[in-house]
């Protein structure tokens, strides 16, 4: 009897840890990592950090998949990963620095794991980026635009709700203020990260 109970508490283990990976994780604002952790237990990210006054130097790219083999893209795609950390997550991406624009304004330790603290957490169920020119953040999905706050082709947004052809996203500015509102489907695109590279 006792064997049977000690296979069962060894699979319960086994069980746990495989489900460990996104469990630690949470959406949230990760210094310049934005990760909204997905109903399926996936990630969608969005990296971006700027040096330098007035000429800046900028790095970005996008990341979405299962947190311990993700794909990072901008032009081309890379694998990383994501894991919890103390104070925030892990983000290892080995040809980070690759990506356009990162290899001057991001750190070396992306190939081997760049800690990240968590500067706000969120309730982000995945992100979008804006493909309309300009998209009003509307109180109720259809409700009119009068002087409504909006965000602008390419912002990139954490979603809290999706809902008939809408969703429900917030907006981070520069300054860290937070802008809800909802937007339609045809404002917004998905994340869809290009095929994992071998």
């Amino acid at each position: 009897m006792m064997r049977f109970l000690a296979v069962g508490v060894l699979s319960l283990c086994a069980g746990a840890s495989a489900f460990a990976g996104s469990a630690g994780l949470h959406s949230g604002k990760y210094e310049g990592l934005m990760l909204a952790v997905t109903p399926e237990h996936q990630v969608e990210g969005f990296y971006a950090e700027e040096m330098g006054e007035g000429v800046t130097r900028g790095c970005a790219f996008y990341l979405q998949g299962k947190p311990a083999a993700l794909t990072t893209w901008l032009d081309a795609a890379y694998p990383g990963s994501v894991a919890p950390s103390a104070d925030g997550v892990t983000l290892t991406v080995e040809q980070g620095r690759e990506h356009p624009g990162c290899l001057s304004v991001l750190m070396p330790e992306i190939a081997t794991g760049l800690d990240l603290t968590q500067t706000a957490a969120k309730p982000w169920i995945g992100l979008v980026t804006v493909s309309a020119d300009k998209a009003y953040l509307l109180k109720t999905p259809g409700a009119k635009a009068a002087k409504r706050s909006y965000i602008v082709k390419r912002d990139v947004v954490g979603v809290l709700a999706f809902k008939d052809g809408w969703a429900q996203v917030e907006f981070i500015n520069a300054d860290d203020r937070a802008f809800t509102g909802w937007i339609s489907q045809d404002q917004y695109s998905r994340l869809a990260a290009p095929a994992a590279p071998h």
